[in-house]
């Protein structure tokens, strides 16, 4: 299993800690073995799945967002690397 930085607020940090330590473990091996636990149930389709449901209003947002506005940092992909290259 490869590294996972996970960056929260302190008092959350601290929260999920005290929740791993009732558990027995620290929180690097208990986020682990939830993700472990994940990835065992079901086929990776039906994880996707479940994962777009649950994450389809964000996703209609974010869209929304595109369509009004443009891709963030377009403007800067497109003018690279200048006129003067």
């Amino acid at each position: 299993m490869s590294n996972l930085t996970i960056r929260m607020n302190p008092q959350e940090k601290r929260e999920l800690a005290a929740w791993a330590e009732a558990k027995g473990t620290n929180v690097t091996d208990y986020i682990k073995r939830l993700i472990a636990d994940d990835m065992a149930t079901g086929s990776p389709d039906e994880r996707a799945a479940a994962w777009f449901r649950e994450n389809a209003p964000a996703l209609s947002a974010e869209a929304h967002a595109i369509e009004l506005s443009g891709v963030p940092g377009a403007h800067l992909a497109l003018n690279y690397p200048g006129q003067d290259a």
